[in-house]
């Protein structure tokens, strides 16, 4: 591109996905500011509901590289590479191994990849949060309190009170604010041809930080592995993440119900829950629970378009999903991986570079992101089957009958697409839609006729005692 055509660009959100897209469009010579509604990172407790911890399979950490040339599993401290999962049930936990995924806290990781992109140019402004969007002259408008008002800024400011507005010119406009972003309801309430869909998980949660690990030392864990409780009667989940700071635990319920424990108790929903922690750290994970806000998560996003009149929807703000799988943040860096690369295959010199790039993304990522948000919703996330311990019978059957044949047929038959996605592989989220919704779903079923039918026939012999051949004139058994 020549320096005459603008290049002004505005960021919506500064976790890791705006992050991530901001350095990548400074390296490559773009003016980005980036407007984040929350303070700074640094600022935060490990214990805030922001604070949570995020596990960046391959495809999450490929996503980084690609855009900003980070190598995160070398780059971000604190970072632990874990390879096994512990399930916690009534008996023994079972250790499973998978491919190696990075356990990093947010705050940590949108720490760093913030700092990363203000050493590359990117102006970056916390506190600030968007409240309208003028699409025809292509210009947003953020209000913060004074206090936090940037002097530095070449805004339009107007003080008002205890408030400043800032009005930013921009030729293209990235939404990176998260699954409730303002910038996707504000197109849908402006734009015609946009339209989308949402469906919230009931759910809530909150963090608990242990100073150790709450298992016992003589119980034998590999280094760095992830542990998960799950409850069917309460519909709860348990994820513990080894971190620099200790053991973070994150507790689900249905909404209200964290809420209502502050009154009845929480001992015997933790007992039941988390049998093998209550006993040694029970004080402590009761005291946070009393202390630390509940936090509520788990939307599913479809948008109509990720690229449109001058704006891009990044990460969950196009395409949300709920935590089930453990994909959201993974696929916002990999759709960030995506848009970087449309970036680069940019004709040099376009005049129209804008509506091309919108153009290139929405082909590169649309009917991936979407699979993305359907495997969520369709697979084992649904709202009254959290985790793999509470999915549908017809779900386990399907799980069990693939594996099977995987092992029978020494491969040839691929594990199932979920559990491939669950336990780090890159595969396309639209080829494992296809795979798990009929592929798998249809081989189960010829299987399972294959082995029915037979059986039937012979027993409708035995009781008629009549000679009765098969179809295709073999005569049966």
């Amino acid at each position: 591109m020549t320096s005459s055509i603008r290049k002004k660009v505005v960021i919506v959100g500064g976790g890791p996905a705006g992050a991530a897209a901001a350095k990548a469009m400074a390296d490559r010579g773009y003016q980005v500011d980036l407007f984040e509604a929350y303070p700074n990172p640094s600022l935060l407790s490990n214990t805030s509901s922001k604070a949570y911890v995020i596990a960046l399979s391959l495809r999450g950490q490929k996503g980084i590289q690609d855009a900003t040339g980070i190598d995160p599993v070398t780059n971000f401290p604190g970072a632990i590479v874990s390879t096994s999962v512990a399930r916690h049930g009534k008996k023994k936990a079972k250790i499973m191994n998978h491919d190696a995924s990075l356990i990093v806290t947010r705050k940590a990781l949108t720490q760093y990849l913030l700092d990363a992109a203000k050493a590359s140019g990117v102006s970056i402004h916390f506190q600030q949060r968007l409240e309208e969007i003028d699409f025809e002259k292509r210009c947003a408008t953020f209000v913060a309190s004074s206090s936090d008002c940037d002097p530095d800024s070449t805004t339009t400011s107007n003080r008002t009170g205890k408030k400043t507005t800032q009005v930013v010119e921009y030729d293209l406009l990235i939404g990176a604010d998260g699954s409730n972003s303002k910038v996707r309801n504000l197109m849908a309430s402006n734009l015609k041809e946009f339209t989308v869909r949402t469906e919230e998980d009931s759910m809530e949660y909150q963090v608990v930080v242990l100073p150790k690990s709450p298992h016992p030392s003589e119980v034998d864990f590999p280094e760095g592995t992830v542990h998960t409780w799950n409850n069917k009667e309460m519909n709860a989940i348990c994820l513990g993440f080894p971190t620099s700071h200790g053991t973070l635990l994150a507790i689900v319920f249905p909404k209200g119900e964290l809420a209502s424990f502050r009154t009845s108790g929480y001992r015997s929903a933790l007992e039941a829950l988390l049998p093998d922690v209550v006993e040694s750290s029970y004080p402590e994970i009761e005291k946070q629970l009393r202390e630390n806000q509940i936090a509520s998560g788990g939307l599913c996003v479809w948008s109509s378009h990720l690229g449109l009149d001058g704006v891009i929807l990044l990460g969950d703000s196009g395409h949300g999903m709920w935590p089930s799988l453990g994909q959201g943040a993974n696929c916002a860096l990999e759709s960030v991986a995506v848009f970087t690369q449309c970036l680069d295959d940019l004709p040099a010199d376009s005049a129209s570079w804008i509506n091309e790039l919108l153009q290139r993304f929405q082909d590169a990522r649309s009917i991936d992101a979407t699979a993305a948000v359907d495997l969520t919703y369709g697979g084992i996330g649904a709202r009254t089957s959290r985790g793999r311990q509470n999915a549908p019978l017809s779900f386990k059957l399907q799980i069990v009958g693939i594996m099977l044949l995987n092992k029978l047929s020494f491969g040839i038959v691929p594990k199932p697409a979920l559990l491939q996605l669950m336990s780090g592989s890159m595969i396309p989220y639209s080829k494992a839609l296809k795979y798990t919704f009929y592929y798998e779903k249809y081989l189960c079923l010829m299987i399972t006729a294959a082995v029915i039918i037979p059986l039937l026939w012979s027993q409708l012999k035995l009781s008629t005692g009549s000679n009765i051949n098969l179809p295709g004139g073999h005569d049966g058994l």
